[in-house]
């Protein structure tokens, strides 16, 4: 009975924050906040947890926390100077003009845009980037949220690959290891949120006219990301499964390029973004020197912010005009800043207190041996909970790894299953969704963005399990 109660404590926090969240309809911020308080009370009041960790692991996630919104920021002030300057309705333009089509359209921006720019920044800014031009072609702001949110199928290698090069850390593994076994697991899932897109955007009509479409430029998509894991840079594999699924999409459209006119001006500050990104984080010297400057320098948010200025003085938005930008930042930034600071609070309790651990050894001593099927489920636990890869993994990567030497597994894949699973589930993170209501103009409506989002990834999840049936 204590044991039962036991479990029932370290899995408050999430019932807790679920329930007000999506069956109770509180903002994301009151929902967080009651989690963090159950987590807090679970910890200084259950015998089992443990308190001596709370204030580092409080400590600690403070600083994800200010790096999660650095460069939150300056992807919200990037997509207002673009959207300001007319950028993104030129852009919208250009790309309905290339396919009229909405449903394929949604292909181009869900398995090739929006996985392409998680890639190079991370943490949801590819959400903000994708959810405009979404609106922009027509779609409701329930499906651009949707859609937008499955651009980020390509989460192990979001910003980089820093979760799955934490997660290699873990498990003992090398980076190209890891990556190579998460490509291969992935390599099914493009289609499938590829189908789902179809599902969405024009219904089972949509399906049965463009499904081979879909599973073509899906698999296109997976083959880049695999090929570039396996032969090339596997940090850049999301980013040039990207452009592969572009290259897949516009090569049988190529005549109706011809007649048209790229919108040069309004592309020119996406391609600084991905410039600065490049030399910043692509070139290990320079990339070496910047970690060394400290965190502002560190990562894709001080990029956002100078190509945020480069895009105003570039596209002549005067001083009202700015400042309208800034103040819709500021809007629009505040709310998911309340969401992450509390979610991610919670998280760092649960885990400090040793209440993950305690849910996981429970997955791992109920299942036995049959375990492998059930690792998924752990890392999409952590993937939902903390709304990061990197979050996921160093969360659950140690308990995978311990429970692959013990159940005799194999390391390597449980590693791959929970470094795929974190990140498919980190779609359902309730700082994620805050991301896409706020994108969209639907802060108060996560629960049914959530529920619009659900199916592709329980789908992906389910094809994990089977994975790790067959071969864990």
């Amino acid at each position: 009975m204590i044991e039962a109660m036991g479990y029932v404590v370290a899995a408050a926090p999430f019932l807790v924050a679920g329930l007000a969240l999506l069956g109770l309809g509180w903002s994301p911020v009151r929902s967080g906040g009651a989690g963090l308080l159950v987590a807090l009370a679970g910890a200084l009041l259950w015998p089992g947890f443990e308190t001596a960790g709370l204030s580092g692991a409080l400590f600690e996630g403070l600083g994800t926390i200010g790096r999660v919104l650095y460069i939150l920021v300056g992807g919200l002030l990037l997509y207002n100077v673009l959207s300001g300057g007319g950028a993104v309705e030129r852009v919208s333009r250009f790309l309905t003009s290339v396919e009229p089509d909405r449903d394929a359209l949604a292909l181009l921006v869900v398995l090739g845009a929006a996985p392409f720019f998680e890639s190079v920044t991370g943490f949801g800014v590819a959400v903000v980037i994708s959810a405009p031009i979404l609106l922009s072609a027509g779609f409701t702001p329930i499906k651009a949220a949707a859609l937008a949110s499955w651009g980020q199928l390509a989460v192990p290698w979001g910003g980089l690959g820093v979760g799955t090069l934490i997660g290699a850390d873990i498990a003992g593994l090398t980076f190209g290891e890891l990556s190579d076994a998460s490509a291969w697991m992935s390599l099914p899932l493009f289609p499938v949120y590829g189908i789902a897109t179809l599902a969405l955007s024009g219904g089972w009509a949509g399906v049965k006219r463009r499904w081979f479409e879909a599973a073509y430029i899906g698999l296109a998509a997976g083959l880049g990301v695999l090929a570039s894991s396996l032969y090339l840079v596997p940090e850049l594999a999301g980013a040039i499964g990207g452009l592969v699924a572009v290259g897949a999409f516009l090569v049988p459209r190529a005549g109706r390029l011809r007649g048209l006119e790229v919108p040069v001006r309004a592309l020119v500050p996406y391609g600084v973004l991905l410039a600065l990104l490049v030399g910043a984080n692509g070139i290990g010297a320079v990339r070496a020197i910047l970690e060394g400057l400290g965190p502002v320098f560190s990562g894709p948010g001080l990029w956002l912010l100078v190509s945020a200025v480069f895009a105003a003085f570039f596209l002549k938005l005067d001083g009202k005009a700015m400042a309208s930008a800034v103040k819709r930042t500021v809007k629009q930034w505040l709310p998911v800043a309340g969401a992450i600071v509390t979610f991610i609070l919670a998280g760092q309790v649960v885990a400090a207190s040793g209440a993950a651990e305690l849910l996981a050894v429970g997955a791992a001593g109920t299942f036995g041996a049959a375990y492998p099927a059930v690792s998924p489920l752990v890392g999409a636990l952590g993937g939902a909970m903390t709304g990061s890869n990197a979050g996921s993994n160093a969360l659950f990567m140690p308990f995978q790894a311990e429970a692959a030497a013990t159940s005799g597994s194999s390391e390597l894949t449980l590693a791959a299953l929970q470094n795929v699973s974190g990140s498919q589930a980190n779609l359902l993170a309730p700082q994620r969704i805050v991301l896409a209501a706020t994108a969209t103009g639907l802060l108060g409506r996560e629960a049914e963005i959530a529920r619009a989002i659900a199916p592709p990834v329980a789908v992906s999840l389910a094809i994990l399990i089977l994975v790790g049936a067959l071969y864990g």
